[in-house]
């Protein structure tokens, strides 16, 4: 098939002389061709190589045909795989239109496999009359150019999917501080979606400085970088989300700079520290919880040694006095324990106290009420010193006697009522003891409440009344 289709019809000896005057063209410059580093051949009108530099048989991968025969690109493929035919080469389009070609990328496979591609610069050749003759072609080889290319596109998307797929926060702006990409993170950080080329600094709802102050967007770490064109590490900040919530984070933004030191933009990194900063706090709030605590149970065990040991009385029952107040104030600690010092119900408290006397001696009857740490504690210690009492002088010191401990809760205020029936009178006594005086005391300067002590002909009647809050 021609090549130079839409062209002149010539006869043929007119299109041979032609053809020879090509050929004469050609030697003159022959010499200076095969200098050069780049492949070169020159065809006819119709597609036969008139002549061909050593570099160019290199690029084929053979040597052309002889006797005016035509590129063999029969082995000859597009940039994208597909494979090209002799009508689709640059040299057949220059000669078909005229037009010159640039910079058109073929693969050529050589007969052992190897594929180089090369860039074609077709040339359409004209005689004195402007009737196309011929054509030229430049081949220059970018397999290597090729691969680079491809290595720097295939590490570009890596890059990419890399950064998309980070679980930290990354952002990249303009010299002026406009956003211009940003990964999932960033956004899942922000709580929001920043405008591309509008929003600046930082797609944050609203900043705050570590005190709590608003903080202007264009004075948060990223703006302060590009401003001071330097890189600023593990600035500080709190961020608050379009819903409301807050947190704080790290910034490290990086200003960018090309070759010749101007700036083309910065980037940076966002680190969420917001479930640092509570666990910070809570350990804060853990330490002062537990100094307070144990200042409280020191003091506890003081009260409770100051008023357990008398001068005049029995060594051995003051110690055993003391030891049990110790286990009663131990078993409410772990009762707190066991619900992670956040609350214990007064329904547990109680059982606790009077389980060692059996049901059929002790009844308890009440509503689930939730106590906070201290109130278990004194509600646990008072309850000991009611139970220990009537173990030695009530009614849990006669076969028949039992207890009955009943409570209400309504309005955030507990009424608790111990009443014991079947054992001795309770008389009115001159001086109250160590445990009644610990009772009062404790539900007064603990809980804020007060005590009222009956003392009848079947036993001792107690009533406590404290304000105990919803637990909510």
């Amino acid at each position: 098939m021609p090549y130079a289709r839409g062209a002149a019809v010539d006869d043929a000896p007119l299109m041979e002389l032609r053809s020879d005057a090509l050929r004469r063209a050609v030697r003159s410059w022959e010499g200076l061709s095969e200098r050069l580093p780049v492949g070169v051949y020159v065809c006819d009108r119709r597609g036969g190589v008139v002549h061909c530099n050593r570099r160019a048989v290199e690029l084929w991968g053979a040597e052309p045909p002889a006797d005016g025969g035509q590129v063999p690109f029969d082995r000859a493929f597009h940039a994208d795989g597909s494979p090209m035919t002799a009508q689709q080469s640059p040299v057949a389009e220059a000669l078909a239109t005229g037009a010159p070609v640039k910079d058109r990328e073929v693969v050529i496979v050589h007969p052992d496999g190897r594929r180089v591609h090369v860039l074609c610069n077709a040339e359409p050749l004209r005689d004195e009359g402007g009737l196309v003759i011929g054509a030229v072609n430049c081949l220059q080889d970018v397999t290597e150019f090729r691969r680079t290319r491809d290595m720097l596109r295939s590490r570009q998307g890596w890059a990419r999917r890399i950064l998309e797929t980070l679980p930290i926060a990354m952002y990249q702006t303009d010299p002026e501080g406009r956003i211009m990409t940003f990964n999932p993170a960033a956004a899942a950080l922000w709580g929001r979606e920043p405008r591309l080329g509008e929003d600046r600094w930082c797609g944050f709802h609203k900043l705050y400085s570590t005190g709590g102050e608003p903080m202007a967007l264009d004075l948060c770490p990223m703006a302060q970088a590009i401003a001071e064109r330097r890189q600023i590490l593990g600035a500080e900040a709190i961020f608050e989300r379009p819903d409301g919530r807050r947190g704080a984070f790290l910034a490290y933004p990086t200003p960018l700079f090309d070759a010749d030191g101007s700036l083309v933009g910065a980037i940076n990194m966002l680190v969420d520290i917001s479930e640092r900063k509570r666990a910070e706090d809570l350990h804060k709030t853990l330490l002062d919880e537990l100094n307070h605590r144990v200042k409280n149970t020191l003091a506890t065990v003081q009260s409770l040694a100051a008023h357990s040991f008398r001068a005049d009385g029995d060594v051995a029952g003051m110690l055993q006095a003391f030891e049990a107040r110790l286990m009663a104030l131990s078993s409410a600690h772990n009762r707190l324990a066991e619900r992670h010092w956040e609350a214990a119900d007064l329904q547990d408290v109680v059982a606790g106290v009077i389980a060692v006397f059996g049901a059929e001696r002790a009844f308890a009857a009440g509503p689930s009420v939730q106590l906070s740490t201290r109130a278990s504690v004194t509600l646990a210690m008072v309850l000991h010193e009611l139970a220990t009492n009537a173990a030695k002088y009530g009614a849990l010191s006669s076969t028949g006697g039992k207890v009955v401990v009943e409570w209400t809760h309504a309005a955030g205020e507990l009424a608790l009522e111990w009443c014991e029936r079947g054992g001795p009178p309770a008389g009115d006594p001159d001086r109250c003891g160590f445990g009644l005086r610990f009772v009062r005391r404790a539900v007064e300067r603990e809980l804020g409440g007060s005590v009222r002590f009956e003392f009848g002909e079947a036993g001792l009647f107690c009533r406590i009344s404290a304000p105990i809050p919803t637990s909510g």
